[in-house]
C-alpha cells in the first residue's frame, strides 16, 4: 500500500466494510425474498385448496381462464422448494460475508496479510510500482491466523449447510408425522364403526363411537359426523397444499342381510393421494397367502 493513501490498518478496514455492507445485502434480500415466499405459499395454498372442492374442480373442467389459472398455481407449487433453496444460499453469504467483515474491522493487519497472501492485494511502494523486494512474507503466527481463518470460514459455510440440511430433515419428518397420525386418526374411527356396528347393527356417531366430533392438531383438523370422518390439512405437506381432503364414509348395505359398508376416499390432487397410497385399504383385513 502507497504510504501516502492508505495505511495498513484502513485498507483492512476499507475492504472489511465493503465485505460487511455485501453481507447486510444479502441478508436484506434474504429477508424480503422470506417475506415474498410465504406470501406467493399462502396464496397458493388458498388457489389450490380453492380447486380441491366440488365448484373449484368444475370450474377447473370447463373454464378454460380455471384450465390456466391451476396449471399456474401447480407450477407456482413446485418452484416454491427452490425459493427456499435460494433463501438458504442467500443466508449463508449473508454469514459469510460479515464474519470476514468482523475479521477485518477487529485485526485490519493481520486481514491485510491475508487478502496478500491470496493475492487479492499486493504491495505497492511510494513510487506507486509494485517491485516483488517490497513483499514480505508471512510470519509463522500470521500463517496459522490465515489457515485458521480459512479453516474457520470453511467450517462455518459447512456448519450452515448442515443445520439447513437438518432443519429440512426436521422439517420433512414433522409433515410425515402429520400424515401418520391423520391416518391412525382414521383407523381409530374405522375401528370404532366396526364395533359399534357388530353390537347394533347399525352406523353409530361420535356419542356412540365415543369419538369427539371435532379435534386439531398442528398439522389436521379432524370432524366426525353421523357416518363421515373427514380429515383436511391445514398445512402444505410436500407438493400437497392445505386444505386438502380425507374422508371415511359409513353405511350399512342390504335388506335381509346388513353388511356395514365403509368408503374411505383420499383427495382428488394426486400430489396428496400419493401420501397415502395405501388409504383406500386402511383397516381392510389382508388376505393371508398360502405358504
Amino acid at each position: 500500500m502507497n504510504k501516502n493513501g492508505l495505511t495498513t490498518i484502513r485498507t483492512g478496514r476499507l475492504v472489511a466494510a465493503f465485505n460487511g455492507v455485501l453481507g447486510m445485502l444479502f441478508l436484506l434480500l434474504n429477508r424480503v425474498l422470506s417475506a415474498v415466499v410465504d406470501m406467493a405459499g399462502n396464496a397458493v395454498n388458498m388457489g389450490l385448496a380453492r380447486y380441491s372442492n366440488f365448484t373449484g374442480r368444475f370450474a377447473a373442467d370447463n373454464f378454460e381462464e380455471d384450465k390456466q389459472l391451476l396449471a399456474l398455481l401447480k407450477e407456482a407449487n413446485e418452484l416454491l422448494p427452490l425459493a427456499d433453496t435460494a433463501l438458504s444460499i442467500l443466508m449463508v453469504l449473508s454469514v459469510v460475508f460479515i464474519a470476514i467483515a468482523l475479521l477485518g474491522l477487529l485485526m485490519p493487519r493481520n486481514f491485510v496479510h491475508i487478502l496478500v497472501a491470496l493475492r487479492l492485494l499486493k504491495w505497492v511502494p511510494k513510487g506507486g510500482e509494485s517491485y516483488k523486494g517490497s513483499k514480505k512474507s508471512l510470519s509463522p503466527l500470521q500463517k496459522k491466523i490465515v489457515l485458521g481463518t480459512v479453516g474457520g470460514l470453511v467450517l462455518l459455510i459447512i456448519v450452515c449447510a448442515g443445520i439447513s440440511s437438518c432443519v429440512e430433515k426436521v422439517e420433512t419428518a414433522t409433515k410425515q408425522n402429520y400424515v401418520k397420525n391423520m391416518q391412525e386418526q382414521a383407523l381409530v374411527y374405522i375401528n370404532a364403526q366396526k364395533e359399534f356396528y357388530g353390537r347394533n347393527q347399525k352406523v353409530g356417531g361420535p356419542k356412540g363411537l365415543q369419538l369427539p366430533d371435532s379435534l386439531e392438531t398442528e398439522g389436521f383438523s379432524f370432524k366426525v359426523t353421523g357416518s363421515r370422518f373427514i380429515a383436511v390439512s391445514k398445512v402444505q405437506i410436500d407438493s400437497c397444499a392445505a386444505g386438502a381432503k380425507w374422508q371415511v364414509s359409513s353405511a350399512v348395505k342390504g335388506f335381509f342381510t346388513t353388511e356395514l359398508q365403509l368408503y374411505r376416499q383420499p383427495p382428488k390432487d394426486p400430489h396428496c393421494a400419493a401420501l397415502t397410497p395405501d388409504f383406500k385399504n386402511l383397516g381392510r383385513v389382508k388376505a393371508q397367502t398360502q405358504p
